[in-house]
């Protein structure tokens, strides 16, 4: 099921208790490496930053502050369950925080390596983190040989949105936290990456889209009728 609208609104439809596992890409706060306009060549970013340096990580409703809307992921997520939060640097310790304020119990950080960097002066970036926390008891992933540093292979070239991550590395997280017929939920999906990775792996889906451009690729790309 694929949702156009707020995930801060449509959150509050699903019922309590309805998901097995939520796997999602939310919107922060970015920065870029320097700003290229300020006139000071210490502060020049390196070549290959993205032009837009406004903390929107080159699209809109990125604002969204994780306290709007992680009460409702704990509330609809099943007890016991799992939830994989993507985050970067700037925003890692409030996300932590955040994902205990509002209940979730914190299993482990992930790393996820990509094959391409984000040009920085402090260090290129070419790893994201991944919260993987818990409501309820703690239950062991599916693939216990797994290790918390992975590489994947991130898009580049024309991408259908501005922050897609691959297929491959969503499935990764579905197939460990949940079973076939399971219920996957991604309230921010972007272009789709969970969706098709969950039903690629015989699970059901709910994806909630604000960016209705965004939400019409996710659509196109899992083949499905949208609920408007």
């Amino acid at each position: 099921m694929l949702i156009l609208g707020d995930s801060r609104e449509l959150l509050r439809t699903v019922p309590t208790g309805s998901v097995d596992l939520i796997v999602t890409d939310p919107p922060y706060p970015t920065i870029g490496g320097g700003n290229s306009e300020s006139g000071t060549p210490g502060h020049r970013r390196p070549s290959g930053m993205l032009a837009s340096n406004n903390a929107k990580g080159g699209f809109e409703h990125n604002d969204i502050a994780f306290r709007e809307y992680l009460h409702d992921l704990f509330r609809v997520l099943k007890d016991p369950g799992h939830i994989y939060l993507m985050t970067n640097f700037l925003n890692l310790e409030e996300a932590m925080a955040q994902l205990r304020r509002h209940g979730f119990k914190l299993h482990n950080l992930l790393t996820a390596k990509k094959q391409n960097v984000t040009p920085n002066r402090w260090y290129m970036k070419n790893a994201e983190y991944v919260l993987f926390a818990r409501k309820g008891a703690a239950f062991p992933i599916n693939n216990m040989g797994d290790a918390m540093c992975h590489d994947w292979t991130n898009p580049v070239g024309a991408k259908s949105h501005p922050t897609e991550k691959s297929v491959e590395l969503m499935e990764r997280y579905i197939l460990n936290s949940s079973q076939p017929g399971d219920v996957v939920l991604d309230p921010f999906m972007g272009s789709g990456a969970t969706g098709i990775a969950a039903r690629r792996n015989g699970r059901r889906f709910i994806g909630f889209e604000i960016d209705p451009p965004y939400f019409a690729t996710a659509c196109k790309r899992m083949g499905v009728m949208p609920c408007l």
